[in-house]
């Protein structure tokens, strides 16, 4: 059966129901009026996976939740309109199922309100069956202080089981005959893009295609301000506290871009670059409480797991405990981002993107006009080198922070690796890549349970003092063992992980592939 339906473009000037009504024998609906609200991800996840979700408009204290899927029923559920819905604060059923599925930590977020006239139109053959259903749509974007914007009037086409011949029957009627043309895009993409959305959601992948041959200091400069539009991007839903991932992309293009400024010294002035990386650790400092605290309660469930059905509710105060710690958390967050320091840091990360190449480098940048490939290869080469120095020096008894130590030098050398890689041949990046996350997933889960362990100890008496705080000690205790023991595991698994990164031939390949500079 085809589950796929079509949707025609109607010229603005004729009435589309008269117009199929005068060439196929079809029983027309009354007109309705649909006032909606079309939502997705920021970054468009269910645009991307063919889904489509909306939500009814107006007063009431509850919406219906529609979620549409080419080839199911759509899917229906009661709401709030809010300004998000996560999916495990959807009630039980269908939608918050498959939505689950497609958003994982992300939210649905109201893009943009559309009202429009509507009829239903039904194809009927002669015995009067239904063969194909149409609707005819006339839409506008409206808002509160927006002038409404008329969209592409449109008429749908949607199969009917065991009608496909009819369906391609009737569309040759209405494109060939009729000369309605497809829609060049969704009315879900039209409606997004009058507001100034982007209807593909927005991406924090990098994805800067660098050429071989281009000055380090033009190179870094372009991928330092892809980074700065990333950290503008994010801003906004880091401020409302829409999803956990705002934060976290915000903080990874921090991280990155200082990490670009450290490891690809002789490209700008020492004592900008100096400056610059003091206020982005700044940045750094200021998020890391709060992204601790909602990487504790996203693993809430993987924390309370392995505890017994009892135990797991014994625990429900230490939650609360930790929700408000981030809800103090976050306001301080909130401060320091709306605040002159992380105003004035943004820009002086953009100016030092931007800022045009000095025609006499001098000693002070003596590789800004050098290839990218040779300065990002060199670095490339010598951080992995470290990385195999310090982690042969690891063993049974080294301390914990020596793990932590080649975990975030391993963070510099993926992001050169990410930011850069596509001016090497992707047969060596691709696999260094892979290992490099392999080492890097048991590094971070160590180094997440480690900060995971202090915090729940440093809880016991606020815990303590919490109704049902007894009893959640008890239970904490077993917790702490359970994260104990999986960071144990993590530290088992490093001299395995290490093997594969170390190996001779991802040596050799690094010896073969990236240039070795002589020290400047």
């Amino acid at each position: 059966m085809r589950t796929a339906g079509l949707e025609l473009v109607l010229p603005a000037s004729l009435d589309g129901a008269a117009l199929v009504a005068d060439r196929l024998e079809v029983e027309v609906g009354r007109p309705r009026t649909l006032d909606r609200v079309l939502l997705d991800t920021f970054d468009g996840r269910l645009r991307a996976t063919g889904l489509s979700a909306e939500r009814s408009a107006g007063r009431a204290a509850s919406s219906t939740l529609t979620l549409r899927e080419p080839g199911a029923p759509p899917r229906k559920a009661k709401v709030a309109p809010a300004a998000r819905h996560l999916a495990g604060e959807l009630p039980a059923g269908p939608v918050r199922d498959r939505l689950a599925t497609v958003l994982g930590v992300r939210a649905l977020l109201p893009l943009v309100r559309v009202r429009s006239r509507t009829r239903s139109l039904a194809v009927l053959n002669r015995d009067a069956k239904t063969v194909v259903r149409l609707e005819v749509e006339q839409g506008q974007v409206v808002g509160e202080g927006r002038k409404p914007a008329a969209l592409a009037p449109r008429l749908r086409m949607q199969p009917v089981l065991g009608y496909d011949k009819a369906f391609e029957r009737i569309a040759r009627v209405l494109t060939r005959e009729l000369g309605l043309a497809n829609a060049p895009v969704p009315l879900f993409d039209e409606a997004v893009a009058v507001v100034g959305g982007r209807p593909a959601g927005a991406s924090s992948k990098v994805g800067v295609k660098l050429a071989p041959g281009t000055s380090a200091h033009d190179a870094v400069g372009t991928v330092l301000s892809r980074l700065a539009d990333i950290a503008d991007d994010n801003l906004p839903g880091t401020l409302e506290d829409l999803d956990t991932e705002f934060l976290h992309d915000l903080r990874v293009s921090v991280r990155r871009a200082r990490s670009v400024l450290r490891e690809l010294r002789g490209v700008y002035p020492t004592a900008v670059r100096a400056h610059l990386r003091g206020e982005l650790r700044w940045v750094q400092a200021l998020t890391t409480p709060v992204r601790d605290l909602d990487v504790q309660l996203l693993e809430w469930d993987k924390l309370t797991g392995a505890l017994p059905r009892a135990r797991r509710a014994d625990l429900a105060p230490l939650c609360r405990l930790l929700s408000r710690h981030r809800a103090d958390a976050f306001r301080t967050l909130r401060r320091g981002l709306r605040g002159r320091r992380f105003a004035e840091s943004l820009a002086e990360w953009r100016a030092l993107a931007a800022c045009p190449p000095a025609p006499d480098a001098g000693a002070d940048r003596p590789r800004a006009e050098l290839a990218i490939e040779a300065v990002v290869g060199h670095r490339i080469r010598s951080v992995y080198r470290r990385m195999v120095r310090d982690g042969l020096r690891i063993g049974d008894e080294s301390p914990p922070e020596a793990l932590h130590d080649l975990r975030k030098r391993g963070k510099e050398l993926r992001y050169l690796l990410e930011l850069f890689g596509s001016l090497f041949p992707g047969s060596v990046v691709k696999p260094m890549v892979s290992a490099l996350k392999g080492l890097q997933d048991v590094l971070g889960r160590f180094q997440d349970r480690a900060v995971q362990t202090q915090r729940l100890r440093g809880l016991g008496d606020e815990l303590a003092a919490e109704p049902g705080g007894p009893a959640a000690l008890m239970s904490l205790g077993l917790a702490v063992e359970a994260l104990l023991a999986d960071q144990g595991a993590a530290r088992e698994d490093f001299a395995e992980r290490f093997e594969v990164f170390a190996s001779s031939q991802q040596l050799a390949l690094m010896d073969d592939t990236f240039p070795n500079l002589d020290p400047t």
